[in-house]
């Protein structure tokens, strides 16, 4: 049964999410019924790492944005010290 789940798993990863998302949506018959129900978990799986990876690349995006912004107030303290010296 882990062979035939290993088996089933490479299968979809070289398919993509969006051929496996079609053949279940379609109807085109996917058996055994435990295969189905593992297409469908593994559909989920991926759905939630790219959620979790866009939530991720969301917090980078505005740490990136306040440390640009942190780095232009330091300058403008910086020019604005030398012009009074």
């Amino acid at each position: 049964m882990q062979d035939d789940e290993e088996g089933w798993i490479a299968e979809f990863e070289a398919s993509g999410e969006s051929e496996l998302r079609d053949r279940l949506y379609r109807g085109s018959g996917m058996h055994p019924e435990a295969k189905f129900h593992l297409a469908v978990r593994w559909l989920r799986e991926q759905a939630r790492a790219r959620r979790l990876q866009e939530e991720q690349m969301h917090r980078d995006v505005r740490r990136t944005l306040w440390a640009a912004v942190a780095a232009v107030l330091v300058g403008i303290v910086g020019i604005g010290i030398a012009l009074l010296r």
